[in-house]
């Protein structure tokens, strides 16, 4: 055991940190959030093995953020019309229409 630790470790050693930085950086796991490094994923290459993954990506964070807004514009809202539209959605648990059913799992 010992000698395949010395052996991980010496070959763990070896690799330049800018080339461990890069990996991570072609996985996409330290990529920034906003999209300005999505070019530099592998597999979102056209020759990767997900070509279209950039352009879902941009559209998924167009959505989230596109959800963001909305939430941002409804909270001013509430706050301009002092209506919380969260707080309505609250349940009184101790009213027998809304208690929960104990024979009724969602797993």
């Amino acid at each position: 055991m010992d000698v395949y630790l010395d052996w991980i470790c010496m070959a763990w050693d070896a690799i330049p940190n800018e080339m461990i930085t890069k990996s991570f950086k072609d996985c996409g796991i330290t990529n920034c959030h906003d999209g300005s490094e999505d070019d530099l994923i592998h597999c979102f290459k056209s020759y990767g093995s997900v070509p279209e993954g950039r352009s879902m990506l941009r559209d998924a964070r167009a959505d989230l953020e596109e959800c963001r807004l909305a939430e941002e514009i409804d909270k001013a809202q509430d706050e301009e019309n002092g209506y919380i539209s969260d707080e309505s959605l609250e349940l009184d648990w101790n009213d027998e229409l809304n208690a929960p059913n104990p024979d009724f799992h969602a797993f």
